[in-house]
């Protein structure tokens, strides 16, 4: 004869039927909060999570306007010449800075430049390279003398409300700077005259500078550095 289970006996037999339930229950629990933290790529497969992060990036200054430093940099006292040539629009490969040693230079009379107490002269530099290249600003100028170089005076001032676009030089050919010189002899004996060589020049974002001059031309400075005679203004096309 079969007795009938007693009341402790299903006790123990749900009791543990529970627990098994409560642990299956937990465990889907926890892989569900797993593969959401993961997250899904729609298929239901675990994707990876990618962060990116941007670090600073090197433009090149700039310029090589007015007078210019390095290509590309702020303009500093000895090269006030935009640095960089911009691209053009159709997105061609635009043409270098024009480097010193491809520069010829010159200095011209402008006919009927002379003013009251000025008169005007040009700084043409010629391209010698055998490709094309762009100046772009205002070039450095000073006086020299002293038969080595030695610069009288003080730099030229840069004419900043002169137009200073982009001028590109085809191999042969050149571009001018005008440059305003006051007359040395209307300043006072403070002014300390003296006969120049020449002039320095710093091609817009040079660092490195030619000697320009006109056997024909006298050019009167003043060695104190306070008597400011020169201004220049930024390179345009040869006409």
């Amino acid at each position: 004869m079969i007795k009938p289970r007693t009341g402790t006996t299903w006790r123990t037999v749900w009791g543990a039927a529970g627990v098994a339930a409560l642990l299956a229950t937990a465990g889907c629990s926890a892989a569900a909060n797993e593969g959401s933290s993961a997250g899904t790529d729609g298929s239901g497969t675990p994707s990876a999570t990618t962060s990116t992060s941007s670090g600073p990036t090197a433009d090149g200054s700039p310029s090589l306007d007015g007078a210019a430093s390095d290509p590309g940099t702020t303009p500093d006292a000895s090269t006030p010449g935009s640095s960089t040539a911009p691209a053009p629009s159709d997105g061609a490969a635009s043409p270098p800075r024009c480097l010193t040693p491809d520069l010829a230079g010159s200095l011209e009379a402008v006919e009927g430049g002379a003013s009251a107490g000025h008169y005007e002269l040009e700084i043409v530099l010629e391209n010698e390279a055998s490709e094309p290249c762009v100046l772009q600003g205002w070039p450095g100028v000073s006086f020299v003398g002293d038969g080595d170089g030695t610069q009288i005076g003080a730099p030229a001032t840069l004419d900043r409300s002169s137009p200073h676009g982009s001028v590109t030089l085809a191999p042969g050919t050149s571009a001018h700077a005008n440059l305003s010189v006051a007359n040395a002899q209307n300043f006072d004996e403070g002014c300390e005259q003296t006969t120049a060589d020449g002039l320095r020049v710093y091609p817009p974002g040079e660092k490195r500078s030619l000697f320009v001059q006109n056997d024909e031309l006298t050019l009167l400075a003043c060695a104190n550095p306070d008597d400011e005679l020169l201004d220049v203004q930024a390179f345009q096309p040869e006409s």
